[in-house]
């Protein structure tokens, strides 16, 4: 009776109706976790120079066959009981098993920890003891309930999705325990408080990106001090399999060498998706290959370690799901930061049209990043049309926008966390760049703006005429923009560009159970081998073709609690799964 009075009060307290509080608590999951799993794609600059400073590596074609394992070698060069691939949410599973005693190895092919998670900044989760402490409700049933709405009845995910929503809570705490200090997540307002946590401090002045980088640096010391062996700059290369039992892993160590580490009791998988692979989309999401404009996973997304759980003999989980933001641009790499000046000028509130002259609805909540990008893909072409005049800078600057629509400014607390590498400081440059280069296009009147973009003249001028003549009497909202927030399209030189969709996470992986232990193709359970985070497939709903696919307490926090998870199925520590009585929601 206390749970269901507390979620009552919940609901009365931010105005929403039970069915709206569900579903509002699983949209903002949706970006508190995985919306937030943007990682280090591309930045200013076209020669791999971002890259190079994440220590990550680029993709060739031809990446989308299955690695066979290889037979193992006559001695081994190490020896663990875990050894854990990536250093994002594996390093939960790292930490953990080296504090209940193992002797484990993690290994990341990049110059330093984090993977794509370093770049977020929310753990979703909810009713962990900072929230508890801070006064918000623990709707953490409601969460879970909220993913499992968007699966197919009878798929057989179930068991998975709530078990890692039961295990989210205790994972956040366990890490709050170690010494991270986290609070409520600012982001998203009170519900986002409710439905995720960060490093407490971090996010400041509205500054998102690399909140979690916090988080994992302080992981990897943790490791250090449980005895645990941290191997950066080194790439795994192929999983070594003795009959069905997977027994260790080969590697291409910092010097260029082949290694070979066991792994007595059990191989982590938690190296990622496959954003960056555009072989492997065309095979596994061809919606994304077709509809997505570019990618904020960073180049280390490259799906080598799931290849190599296929070639294994894996069952593959999941088919076309992955996750999109609004933002995708023309011109640009596809590996190509989500923070970049160009793309954050992209994301405002413009006068926006699609190609038959029709006004785009604009969604001004971080929850609704999803289906903002989802919106666009419904598009002719995939893509809207947006419209701003000579006077964007002083416009832009007055939208009070959340997360990574938020302006980066060189004001802002701690913004030497992010490379100047990466992206500029300052997104007035990163958008002169866009209009150097032409993606932003600049003309003298609507009607060569028009051409310059492929649009007809008379429809451009006659939706910026309406649209001036609705600025100018003041309403409330328009299309779902402010009115506050509305500017006129007025004052030459005027500019236009063409915005669609940018992913940042894909949910095709290997297929597990509510343990992370992986099924074979036959429809056993591979002995020794576990998946975690992104490596993961299947869990995200049905074919999610235009981006909206819902994981369970997002991406982020996913990866990090199947991680955990795993670890602790390998020591014998994981809680045995029972079905959990959900509140009625009615």
């Amino acid at each position: 009776m206390e749970k269901h009075d507390q979620l009552m009060e919940a609901e009365e307290r931010f105005s929403l109706t039970r069915r709206g509080f569900l579903t509002g608590a699983a949209a903002t999951v949706a970006v508190a976790g995985a919306a937030m799993l943007s990682g280090c794609g591309q930045g200013k600059s076209d020669d791999g120079g971002a890259s190079a400073a994440n220590g990550s590596d680029s993709v060739t074609e031809g990446d989308a066959a299955d690695i066979e394992p290889v037979s193992a070698p006559a001695s081994w060069d190490e020896e663990y009981e875990v050894v854990v691939v990536g250093s994002g949410g594996g390093l939960f599973g790292a930490v953990r098993a080296a504090e209940l005693g193992a002797k484990v190895c993690c290994v990341e092919k990049s110059a330093s920890v984090g993977g794509a998670s370093k770049e977020s900044s929310i753990f979703a989760c909810s009713g962990t003891k900072v929230q508890l402490a801070a006064g918000l409700p623990d709707i953490s049933m409601l969460m879970i309930q909220g993913a499992l709405g968007k699966q197919v009845p009878g798929a057989g995910n179930e068991k998975t999705i709530v078990n890692v929503g039961m295990n989210a809570t205790r994972t956040m705490d366990w890490v709050s325990d170690l010494g991270l200090e986290l609070e409520p997540t600012t982001t998203g307002g009170p519900q986002g408080g409710m439905t995720g946590v960060s490093p407490a401090g971090k996010e400041l002045d509205g500054l998102a990106a690399r909140t979690n980088i916090y988080a994992y640096t302080f992981l990897e010391e943790q490791l250090g001090k449980f005895g645990g062996t941290m191997k950066l700059n080194t790439k795994v290369t192929a999983l070594v399999k003795e009959g069905d039992t997977v027994t260790g892993v080969q590697v291409l160590d910092e010097s260029n060498e082949t290694k070979y580490l066991k792994a007595t009791k059990g191989v982590i998988l938690a190296a990622g998706g496959m954003c960056s692979n555009r072989e492997m989309l065309a095979k596994y999401i061809p919606s994304a290959y077709e509809r997505v404009k570019c990618s904020s996973a960073g180049t280390q997304d490259s799906g080598e370690v799931i290849r190599m759980g296929f070639g294994a003999g894996a069952q593959q989980g999941g088919f076309d799901s992955y996750q999109a933001f609004d933002g995708g641009l023309d011109g640009v790499p596809w590996d190509y930061y989500l923070y970049n000046g160009d793309v954050q000028l992209a994301r405002q509130a413009w006068c926006s049209i699609d190609l038959r002259g029709n006004f785009v609805p604009y969604y001004t909540s971080v929850a609704q990043y999803g289906a903002q990008a989802q919106l666009y893909q419904s598009l002719p072409g995939g893509q809207k049309y947006c419209f701003f005049d000579s006077n964007y800078e002083q416009y832009a600057e007055t939208f009070d926008q959340e997360c990574c629509r938020h302006l980066i400014v060189p004001t802002m607390p701690d913004i030497d966390r992010i490379p100047e590498a990466l992206i500029e400081h300052d997104w007035k440059l990163g958008a002169q760049r866009g209009i150097d280069e032409g993606r932003i296009v600049k003309a003298d009147t609507l009607a060569e703006l028009a051409s310059k973009l492929g649009v007809v003249a008379e429809t451009v001028e006659e939706a910026v005429s309406t649209w001036n003549a609705t600025v100018a009497s003041k309403p409330e909202e328009f299309d779902g923009i402010p009115g506050a927030w509305l500017t006129p399209v007025e004052k030459a030189p005027f500019y236009g560009v063409a915005v669609g969709s940018i992913m940042f996470s894909t949910h095709v992986g290997l297929l597990t159970n509510e343990n992370m232990q992986v099924y074979a193709s036959d429809g056993a359970l591979m002995p020794n081998l576990y998946a975690a985070g992104c490596t993961v497939g299947g869990n995200c709903g049905p074919d999610e073709s235009y981006g909206r696919c819902l994981g369970p307490n997002g991406g982020v926090c996913f990866a990090a609690t199947t991680a955990f998870m795993a670890a602790e199925q390998i020591m014998g520590k994981l809680p045995a799964f029972v079905m959990p009585d959900f509140p009625e929601t009615a």
